[in-house]
């Protein structure tokens, strides 16, 4: 959508909604600059993103003249946005990138075993088992002081979310299906790739979208 066409679609648009419905427009569009991504399985965001699905052409039409994009996988429940002048990515730590990919491999290999209307949740242990698994803890323990930064990073993005703060190995991780689109990475073998890269000390970079 170019920026006249954008700009059209918004006019005609906005100037229907009531006040309530402009408070909310612009709450949701804050948020969505803060966090990039919504998903309907967190109970907080369930109404905003049936909100955004209502009106799906009027955030499209706000944010291509802003130079982003916003995308809707209903298929998956979560909306995000895009850069599309690539300002504002980050640079994410090496335990950051690690622990999205790990979390990613998790994510689909549970995925045949829960229903769509079930949360995906996983013990810390499974984490813990599975970066032993892949060779990054050589046989030791990631501390706390190295995960807790990472984990808020990531409940920050409405990547994941967690309840017991302190991280003990039954706490109960629940991963949200935006792990899916918070890296440019189309299957499961791409994945396996890039961590297989920073295992080996390949200086690869992982970058995600922020405002």
């Amino acid at each position: 959508m170019n920026k006249t066409s954008a700009l059209k679609a918004f006019s005609q648009n906005y100037g229907d909604f009531k006040e309530t419905e402009k408070t909310n427009f612009s709450r949701i569009t804050n948020k969505l600059l803060q966090v990039n991504y919504l998903t309907k399985r967190k109970p907080g965001d369930s109404n905003d993103y049936r909100f955004i699905l209502a009106y799906e052409e009027l955030f499209k039409a706000f944010f291509a003249l802003i130079d982003f994009s916003l995308t809707i996988k209903r298929e998956d429940d979560v909306v995000y946005i895009v850069n599309e002048e690539r300002y504002n990515h980050i640079t994410l730590r090496k335990t950051e990138s690690i622990l999205i990919l790990v979390l990613r491999i998790i994510y689909q290999r549970k995925q045949d075993v829960v229903t769509l209307d079930d949360d995906l949740e996983v013990y810390l242990y499974e984490i813990h088992d599975e970066l032993a698994r892949i060779g990054y803890l050589d046989n030791k323990r990631i501390t706390k002081n190295e995960l807790k930064p990472a984990l808020t990073f990531l409940r920050g993005y409405n990547i994941i979310d967690y309840i017991d703060r302190s991280l003990s190995d039954d706490a109960r991780i629940k991963i949200y299906p935006t792990i899916l689109y918070i890296t440019n990475l189309d299957g499961i073998k791409e994945v396996v790739e890039r961590l297989d890269g920073y295992l080996e000390g390949s200086n690869l970079n992982e970058e995600i979208n922020e405002n």
